[in-house]
């Protein structure tokens, strides 16, 4: 048995992929290997950088057999960091960047931080650019515990920099989502040797609800459906999808677009609805907030999934429509294109081109066998290839051979609070 210490921005029931992907592995390692795993986290129920990132009222609790230790972050001290990155930002360079570029923190959960650690086989620090990672490589005791990076990295406009990259050079193992990701940090001074790629995982239980059910259900009209799902942020690309509806709905009069997902501070959405044509925007239904429950009949209830995103450290969303036999068409970026081969279990599109993710999206209205074919290519990897089982499996052969050997299941967590 090991003792395994996970620090990560937000967890269960804050809701998002990083969330699910760490819940996923720290559960397994309980529930399939014995360890004892304990996840500091904070209390912030959405984005905790964000002006209203709620909270969650419970400071600790035991999960499927994973304790999770949630503690403040300081919003003011994110707000005096935020100054100084504009500040850095006006002069075209940071201002203590180490201090600039990881907010929020707080005095309780680096303390909190640092317990845990303390008594702990394997440190793991979820999340760049946010404090978990760095913190995780300042307070893993050297030579009595292992420090794992997991950045889950969104490679685009923004890339580890400074004192964040030494800090996931430091780790003693660095995990990857996909080899896109992977030869990224091994080209920014990682050691190879040091790497391993470890993909999220995903049920593959077929729902068993057809479309137009699926859509009674939900109280969605009546039509063929394309779905965008995930957080309604920017960088997931909505407003091309939208601007492919006048195109779509040209071709395809009797089309929904759906769009589901966790509201953020993104305020693009509401001008790229207002920009549709009434006739389009009339097609064009938002559903905020659901219910997890409702995840699996959401996605049966499209003809086509699609994910057009401008970054992604992986795209979760990709394995869920294929759990569903859905077709997926693509933003053809690195992390998405490691996961997707082009015309075998999906379509690539060019990033933020309304016209190509059009013609992808209508290509499969009109040829639904073609469509068939893809979403079954993916549905046929998820059992060999992106299993949960599987890959908390890996999880647990990577810790096991990274983690140091003396003192092992000897230690106790009497220290942390």
């Amino acid at each position: 048995m090991m003792k395994i210490t996970f620090l990560a921005i937000n967890y269960a029931p804050s809701v998002g992929g990083a969330q699910q992907l760490v819940q996923r592995i720290a559960e397994g390692l309980v529930q399939r290997h014995g360890h004892q795993v304990t996840v500091v986290t904070t209390d912030a129920l959405y984005a905790p950088a964000g002006k209203n990132p709620g909270k969650i009222p419970i400071d600790r609790e035991v999960i499927a057999g994973v304790e999770v230790l949630r503690l403040p972050v300081s919003h003011r001290t994110h707000d005096f960091l935020r100054v100084l990155r504009r500040i850095g930002a006006r002069f075209g360079r940071p201002i203590v960047p180490s201090v600039t570029a990881y907010g929020p923190w707080g005095a309780k959960l680096a303390l909190g931080a640092r317990r845990a650690a303390q008594g702990s086989d394997v440190v793991i620090g979820v999340s760049a650019p946010f404090t978990t990672v760095p913190a995780a490589a300042k307070f893993t005791p050297r030579k009595r515990a292992a420090f794992v990076a997991l950045p889950i990295l969104h490679l685009g406009e923004w890339v580890p920099k400074g004192s964040l990259l030494k800090a996931i050079r430091r780790a003693d193992l660095c995990v990857a989502l996909t080899t896109a990701e992977q030869t990224w940090l091994v080209d920014h001074g990682v050691e190879s040797s040091r790497s391993a790629v470890i993909p999220p995982g995903c049920s593959s239980a077929e729902s068993l609800i057809d479309p137009p059910t699926a859509r009674a259900q939900l109280g969605l009209v009546e039509g063929p459906t394309v779905l965008f799902i995930g957080r309604l942020a920017a960088h997931k690309g909505i407003d091309t999808l939208l601007a492919a509806c006048p195109q779509l709905l040209a071709a395809h009069p009797d089309l929904r677009v759906v769009l589901a997902g966790s509201r953020t501070g993104w305020s693009g959405l509401e001008a790229a609805l207002g920009s549709l044509p009434e006739e389009a925007a009339e097609r064009v239904q938002v559903l905020e907030d659901f219910a997890e429950a409702d995840r699996d009949v959401i996605l049966a209830a499209a003809e086509i999934v699609v994910v057009p995103s401008r970054e992604e450290a992986f795209g979760l969303v990709i394995l869920e429509a294929w759990a569903a036999k859905r077709p997926v068409v693509a933003s053809d970026i690195a992390a998405i294109a490691s996961v997707i081969s082009d015309g075998v279990d999906g379509l690539l599109v060019p990033v933020g081109e309304p016209a190509a993710l059009g013609a992808a999206v209508s290509s499969l209205l009109e040829n639904p066998a073609t469509a068939q074919r893809l979403g079954l290519a993916g549905h046929e990897r998820i059992p060999t290839e992106f299993s949960w089982e599987a890959v908390v499996d890996r999880w647990n052969e990577e810790l096991v051979a990274v983690a140091p050997t003396e003192g092992r299941s000897e230690r106790s967590l009497k220290g942390v609070t």
